[in-house]
């Protein structure tokens, strides 16, 4: 994991493989990255980018984990999120919008709220249709989501404004 040192604010961006986690950090910072993907079933390498989301804000640190689908137990499943989530100051959960909420997914809103922190849900691949199921759920656990396509571009700068405005002024005591 990223060590937060200073000024700089961690994001964990962290949903299940194959969402568009990669995407929409390249979409949120506005350039391409270069990221070592490793298997779905573990989190991918940390990204250590001196990344400034607005020009007089702070530095951030972005983490991707990809929520391992390797039992049923949500609490072995999620290690690595709760871990990503542990060590950052902003959390960015990415959804298949395609899909309907898992136990992992309910489990790790129910750990980012646990911990106090600041969050949003990004419902990507709108370009492929809503679950309309997925947006009820949400709503029901009274969530700030966004439906975005980064294929398209549809729906991230209003996000992106969002989560600037959420962001913490400075690092949490980790």
């Amino acid at each position: 994991m990223v060590l937060i040192t200073g000024s700089e604010l961690a994001i964990a961006v962290i949903g299940r493989g194959k969402v568009g986690k990669s995407l929409l950090v390249e979409r949120i910072i506005s350039g391409k990255i270069s990221i070592n993907k490793v298997t779905e079933n573990s989190i991918e390498e940390p990204l250590n980018l001196d990344v400034r989301l607005i020009p007089s804000g702070p530095n951030v640190n972005l983490r991707i984990a990809s929520i391992e689908i390797l039992t049923k137990n949500p609490e072995n499943n999620t290690h690595n999120c709760v871990k990503a989530i542990s060590d950052s100051d902003f959390v960015l959960l990415v959804l298949d919008a395609r899909e309907e909420l898992d136990d992992n997914e309910t489990y790790l809103i129910a750990q980012i709220r646990e911990r106090k922190l600041p969050f949003l849900i990004a419902v990507n691949k709108i370009e492929f249709g809503t679950n309309p199921n997925l947006l009820t759920e949400l709503d029901a656990l009274d969530v700030v989501y966004f439906e975005i396509s980064c294929q398209e571009n549809a729906g991230l700068d209003s996000m992106k404004k969002k989560l600037i405005r959420m962001l913490p002024v400075k690092p949490r005591a980790h």
